[in-house]
């Protein structure tokens, strides 16, 4: 029978994120006593005004092709936050699409910009799902790599070590997945520096943006006026909200890019579910649950930093943002995924090997720590256990 895969697809690997997450599952399923640091997934409810929301919006009948761009009362809801938490100014009707989850904002936003014979730098450790999404659309990866040694610090002299004449696209997240880092001013300042003077379009995937720590600020790249005409922003619910399963993002750029990835939308997903728009224009006046998440995941973090810390062969950046700890284990000369099978076999501990992440992985473990603290409890003992050797 003829081989129907393309090569394209050969060189994708798939999300070992969603593979790890459901062996996990299954090893839980067999009553194994496994902890389970793998999925980005929040381990809290939506809010209760949200489901109240959907509910009405299903009782409503609500339940008919909204615009594709989403509907106009989530957009207004949407440029008013970016106006007054982000610093942006932009037009409700034609500078925002609503999208069925993050992800697909920037399948769209890659597909429509990318193609082959350009080169796509990603600022690595990073989210591996923007790597095999490049690679759909025919366009090369340029891995610039970060390393846990400076706490993955960007500047402008790494940037210009990996652009070339093909390079069209730069994608950063921020906070970022899977290292925790929150870019500062000088670090924003020094990418958008790079991407104006060789002419590049910034993806910036802030998913996370709400999740940061000890009082720091999140900054938008697309709230720099030399910017606004050179960034898509992505952002969504699932990882502020814990509105995961309503799956719905967005992207905002300018109305000659958003016209652009509205072809897109319109061949393909037609629009996002009409129930999750209605209950995610609620979900933006939810802000006491949400700082009551975020205080729970600051209480996580420092025991988690702390407890990783105090065992001698890890070292443990402190995490700013997001609910990753990136950590490197020196251990016996293993490979991060040696690592994660020797926690897994002598610990019942499943996390992500760092060398899926790209460059600057290597011997590093992804600890995802939107689990419970009695779970985080029993962590760092079998892990101070396994490793005291």
């Amino acid at each position: 029978m003829r081989d129907f895969e393309t090569k394209r697809m050969k060189r994708c690997e798939g999300s070992p994120t969603v593979k790890l997450m459901n062996k996990g599952k299954e090893m839980k399923q067999r009553g194994e006593d496994v902890l389970l640091f793998t999925i980005g997934e929040p381990n809290f409810n939506s809010p209760d005004p949200v489901k109240l929301a959907g509910i009405k919006a299903i009782t409503e009948n609500q339940t008919y092709y909204t615009i594709a761009a989403g509907t106009i009362e989530l957009r207004e809801r949407i440029a008013q936050k970016l106006r007054e938490e982000n610093g942006m100014e932009v037009d409700p009707k034609t500078d925002i699409i609503v999208t069925p989850s993050g992800k697909l904002a920037f399948f769209q936003a890659a597909m429509a910009f990318l193609e082959e014979g350009d080169d796509a730098m990603l600022l690595e450790p990073n989210w591996m799902t923007y790597k095999d999404i490049i690679i759909m659309t025919g366009a090369n990866c340029i891995s610039v790599p970060l390393t846990i040694q400076d706490n993955f610090l960007v500047t402008k002299e790494k940037l210009e070590k990996y652009v070339t004449d093909k390079t069209k696209m730069l994608v950063m997240c921020n906070p970022c997945n899977p290292t925790g880092r929150v870019f500062s001013k000088e670090e924003i300042d020094a990418i958008a520096d790079f991407a104006c003077e060789h002419d590049i379009l910034v993806v910036s995937d802030e998913i996370y943006e709400r999740l940061v720590f000890d009082g720091r600020k999140h900054i938008s790249i697309g709230s720099l006026p030399q910017m606004k005409d050179r960034v898509i922003t992505l952002n969504g619910l699932s990882k502020s909200h814990a509105m995961m399963g309503w799956r719905l993002g967005y992207s905002v750029a300018n109305a000659q890019l958003t016209k652009i990835m509205m072809k897109m939308q319109e061949s393909t997903v037609t629009t996002s579910n009409s129930i999750s728009q209605a209950a995610a224009v609620v979900a933006y006046d939810c802000n006491d649950y949400v700082q009551y998440m975020l205080e729970e995941y600051q209480k996580r973090r420092d025991y988690l930093y702390k407890g990783l810390n105090a065992i001698p062969c890890i070292t443990c950046p402190e995490p700013e943002g997001t609910f990753y700890m990136f950590f490197r284990v020196d251990y016996k000369g293993m490979n991060s995924f040696e690592l994660v099978e020797y926690m897994l076999q002598e610990a019942k501990i499943l996390a992500v090997p760092g060398e899926v992440y790209g460059q600057g992985g290597d011997k590093c473990i992804r600890f995802s720590f939107a689990t419970s603290m009695e779970d985080i409890v029993k962590a760092v003992e079998r892990l101070q256990k396994i490793f005291a050797q």
